[in-house]
């Protein structure tokens, strides 16, 4: 039950996993202790330097519903029947699929967004920064606004959420008919869009994806509204699955943590991503389980830090990083989006990719 580093030496077992090894920032010592993990690309960029042209590079696609993001800060969260004081912080658009869109649009990935847009109040603001943002809607759907959320974040930057619905959680077959995956390398798909009736709306089209595609599943808090069907439907596609302890318990309803890992390892083929917030990552992959820390800093809001990850690790693969070195990224990316406010983050130019991998010596 002991973690192990790059050196052999132990220390302090994480979650009381077993078979732990430490990340190691020597490239000759990654590829000995994990090369599985070490060795995981994206299967169209298997070999492939850093820094791709743009004639080089493949697409991602990402489909998912956009919402208007109320954010509140408040000392504490009031109880059942109590009231509490708050300030307005932010006021924009949010949702996973939007948010990760952003920031590799700004790492200038190619990329694909497909949002859905209603007709209300709230569509009209979506409607209008998906349109300064260069995106047109997949559809426009007169029967439902688009959704909106109340973010609360507390003196310690955690977040409490409520959301209202909208056309997002409507998806309808025929409007996937003009999406094309011919180019597509990786597909994003965020759990709080594929629950319940949603779920197969989206994976039969993503059936039809070229053989190399990958998908990346990013779970979300309402993963247990995930049907049966539609959840081994999504592991039959081996994705990399990014979630973290509350996730993994909801998906495998065990709160024991080895006991859910080694589940959801049994279950799934490709890589698991599970995050630990504060305490950096976990990869396990082909019997293989590395924790990959990351340093500790103040939290301003955690909102989007989640999928600011997702972004980063996405951002990397897609320009020829190995799996170890995508975490890196999407480690430093995190950490920028928890002093931000709001999920709607500004990436530092030194965490470009270029400045990145040449400030790192990535390989």
């Amino acid at each position: 039950m002991h973690l192990t580093s790059a050196h052999g030496t132990s220390t302090e077992p994480i979650l009381g996993l077993k078979n732990l090894k430490h990340a190691s920032n020597n490239p000759e010592q990654a590829s000995q202790l994990y090369p599985e993990i070490n060795g995981f690309r994206l299967q169209q960029r298997t070999g492939a330097p850093y820094g791709l042209s743009p004639e080089q590079q493949g697409r991602v696609l990402i489909v998912g519903g956009a919402f208007v993001d109320v954010t509140l800060g408040l000392a504490h969260m009031p109880v059942v029947g109590g009231d509490s004081y708050a300030k307005e912080l932010n006021v924009g658009l949010g949702g996973c699929a939007l948010n990760v869109a952003h920031i590799l649009k700004q790492l200038q990935i190619p990329l694909d967004l497909k949002v859905p847009v209603g007709k209300g109040p709230y569509a009209m603001i979506v409607g209008k920064q998906l349109q300064e943002d260069g995106y047109e809607p997949l559809v426009t759907d007169p029967q439902h606004d688009c959704g909106y959320c109340l973010c609360m974040v507390d003196n310690d930057g955690e977040r409490t959420f409520v959301v209202v619905p909208g056309v997002e959680n409507h998806m309808q077959p025929e409007w996937f008919r003009d999406i094309s995956l011919e180019h597509s390398d990786l597909i994003y798909i965020s759990g709080f869009d594929i629950t319940e009736e949603n779920g197969e709306c989206y994976l039969r089209h993503y059936d039809q994806k070229q053989p190399h595609t990958q998908i990346y599943f990013d779970a979300g808090a309402r993963v247990d509204f995930i049907t049966s069907e539609s959840f081994e439907h999504l592991l039959s596609f081996s994705p990399i699955l990014h979630l973290n302890r509350l996730e993994l318990s909801l998906i495998t309803k065990c709160s024991e943590a080895e006991e859910a890992l080694q589940q959801l390892e049994q279950r799934c083929a490709g890589p698991i991503i599970l995050s630990l917030d504060k305490d950096g990552c976990i990869v396990t992959y082909k019997g293989e389980r590395v924790h990959f820390p990351v340093t500790p800093q103040p939290v301003t809001d955690a909102t989007g830090a989640g999928d600011a990850h997702s972004a980063g690790i996405i951002a990397a693969l897609m320009s020829g990083a190995n799996l170890a070195a995508a975490i890196e990224l999407g480690h430093r990316i995190a950490c920028s989006a928890l002093s931000q406010i709001g999920a709607r983050i500004a990436v530092p130019q030194e965490l470009h990719l270029e400045p990145f991998f040449h400030a790192h010596q990535l390989s």
